[in-house]
């Protein structure tokens, strides 16, 4: 029976060799002598026993062994041969008694190359094993700035907590995640631990190949992506059958190219497509619609503003809505809630902030048949949807009307969090105060900082105008809202921005209620609808105070006129940052995604974004969520 075993793994190993030949790979075992010829010049770290997963032994440490088998560690050499014979006998040791004995071996960037114990990789490879237990040194290479070896030290950083050496990534970052998702990330673990996760990852592993559609990406990554979306905890209560079940639902997000990760981002409303067979299409005739928020609006800004949207579509669409809210989501039980709601029939969730994004995520995955949107932006998570105006444009052109009146030409601006779009909010201003006041300067300052005195801050550097907050309460009667002017300790608004939140939402809702929502479906491009809508949909405008010149009042028409019909762009180039470096070219235009994220700020701009750690916690919270990568 050995012997039969043996001319099967061969045939194997035959075929094995083949296939590498003909697809220019190198058909016998890799030698990391020949990887790494100044392998001895390396450092070294005992690991002493451990466990292996088989798929990561690469090869043999010398050249001697490689002809004996193919590149998977098939064998190759005659039936009749001496090492056939010994191979047979380990096979057949195998099934009585299973293989004991640990390998010797060389870890180099998380491969593991054999040393001594060849032909045991070889029997419990033809076995199906899924680990070999291996003592085991590691080569550590020498710093670099190269990708695989930035990642590799990281991987580093996270064996020291887990011990564990089985998950794989090849970007940078993923093993920080990977610790942060699973808790507790500075702490060792103990032997239980690490036992329960490599339990989990085995079967998650298990259920991922049982329902691997073609074109999603190694397992390892396949299980970051799950734990963004369910959470750990999530996992670790999860059957087989109901992590592929799990699985299917998220398919679309398997599927996605985060190398070419940028959402869709749609910058005005589609009109409804008209067709013949539009009278056949299951398109519902009302809809019931719940908003989740973060606060109330009694003591929110933001979410009053919301609300407002709200009240408007319900009465814009009548009938044919039915609409409800919750508030302080972030301290109930978000689950609970929208378990409830979609057991009450509501088929569309609004989540108006992006602290909500994680929970968002995980009920669209949860609940597929829901449409869930989120308020955020930049998020490629093709099982939802994503919205936010395009509040640069307006802000522009409060930065012309802070240009003209603004006498010595310094001008404050306050802003609150450094996530996406906010840069180019902050660029935009500058731009428009730059245009009409060559003199302008925009002194930056970041409400959400502890501990700064804005206004001492201003008034040490002679703010004579300033863009403060965009939204205020309906209790609050000192409306200093928008852009105002200071004078001798009186403050005269001169124009806001407006956010149309009951548009957007109207807008949305009709393309739910015409069937037109189904027409971009998320999954088909792999990508996420980011609706990203400006002064041309209404999504935004400005107001401005009665009173102001009637030079003024032209050049703000005729500039707003040309950015909706997109013959003016204020971010034109050339563009030069506060370094001095150009940013665009003279002709340039910049494209929505490069718009969205952008990370640095224009020459006229006094100030910096700041780093998360100066942050109220709140804000740190939502930056690691929506922040802004700094350039």
């Amino acid at each position: 029976m050995a012997d039969t075993l043996y001319q099967q793994a061969r045939k194997l190993g035959l075929k094995d060799f083949k296939a590498r030949q003909a697809k220019k790979l190198e058909p016998n075992l890799t030698a990391l002598e020949d990887l790494l010829p100044h392998a001895a010049a390396l450092s070294e770290e005992d690991l002493g026993l451990v466990r292996v997963d088989l798929e990561q032994v690469a090869g043999t440490r010398s050249t001697s062994r490689r002809k004996s088998f193919s590149g998977s560690f098939y064998p190759l050499l005659e039936d009749n041969s001496e090492f056939a014979a010994k191979w047979s006998a380990l096979a057949a040791s195998h099934l009585e008694e299973g293989i004991r004995d640990p390998i010797t071996a060389v870890e180099y960037l998380n491969r593991f190359y054999v040393v001594e114990g060849h032909k045991r990789v070889s029997v419990l490879r033809f076995f199906g094993a899924a680990t070999v237990t291996a003592n085991a040194v590691r080569l550590l290479p020498p710093r670099t700035e190269e990708p695989e070896i930035v990642v590799y030290y990281e991987f580093l950083d996270f064996y020291r907590i887990t011990k564990a050496n089985f998950i794989q990534f090849t970007r940078t970052g993923e093993y920080a995640e990977l610790l942060e998702l699973l808790g507790e990330p500075e702490l060792p673990w103990d032997e239980e631990r690490r036992r329960g996760f490599f339990a989990d990852v085995t079967r998650f592993r298990r259920a991922y190949q049982a329902m691997k559609p073609a074109g999603s990406p190694p397992q390892d990554e396949a299980l970051l992506r799950y734990l963004r979306i369910y959470g750990y905890e999530h996992l670790r209560e999860r059957s087989p059958a109901e992590l592929r079940s799990d699985l299917v639902s998220i398919t679309p997000e398997l599927l996605t190219r985060e190398e070419e990760s940028d959402p869709l981002l749609m910058t005005g409303p589609e009109e409804p497509k008209h067709s013949l067979l539009k009278p056949l299409m299951s398109t519902p005739r009302s809809i019931k619609v719940a908003f989740l928020h973060d606060k109330d609006p009694e003591s929110s800004f933001w979410t009053y503003s919301h609300e407002r949207g709200r009240l408007q579509v319900q009465e814009t669409l009548g009938e044919r809505v039915e609409t409800t809210s919750r508030f302080h989501m972030l301290q109930e039980d978000f689950d609970k809630t929208v378990r409830e709601l979609v057991d009450e029939g509501y088929g569309v969730v609004f989540t108006s902030t992006p602290k909500l994004l994680p929970q968002t995520l995980t009920a669209a995955a949860l609940y597929p048949n829901v449409k869930f949107l989120s308020c955020s932006l930049n998020v490629n998570h093709p099982i939802l949807r994503c919205y936010y105006p395009r509040m640069y444009e307006a802000k522009f052109l409060t930065g012309v009307i802070a240009g003209l009146a603004s006498e010595n030409g310094r001008i404050g601006y306050i802003c609150n969090y450094p996530v996406f779009s906010m840069p180019a909010s902050i660029n935009a201003f500058a731009l428009g105060a730059r245009m009409v006041n060559p003199r302008a300067q925009v002194f930056l300052q970041w409400s959400t900082v502890p501990d700064s005195d804005i206004d001492a801050r201003f008034a040490e550097n002679g703010v004579t105008a300033l863009s403060g907050r965009d939204s205020f309460p309906p209790s609050e009667r000192e409306r200093e809202l928008g852009l105002f002017l200071l004078n001798d300790g009186v403050r005269t608004n001169l124009a806001w921005p407006t956010w149309n939140w009951g548009l957007i939402y109207q807008k949305i809702l009709e393309s739910v209620l015409d069937g037109s929502w189904g027409a971009r479906k998320s999954s088909d491009s792999g990508q996420t609808v980011n609706y990203w809508w400006g002064l041309s949909s209404g999504a935004v405008g400005v107001c401005l105070r009665e009173g102001l010149p009637a030079s003024a009042l032209a050049l703000i028409k005729l500039l707003q006129d040309g950015i909706i019909n997109e013959t003016f762009d204020p971010f034109a180039g050339p563009i030069y940052d506060q370094s001095g470096k150009k940013r665009i070219e003279k002709g340039e235009l910049l494209s929505p995604g490069q718009i969205l994220r952008m990370g640095w700020l224009v020459e006229n701009v006094v100030g910096a974004l700041p780093d998360p750690a100066q942050l109220t916690p709140e804000a740190q919270a939502l930056v690691r969520i929506q922040g802004v990568a700094k350039e």
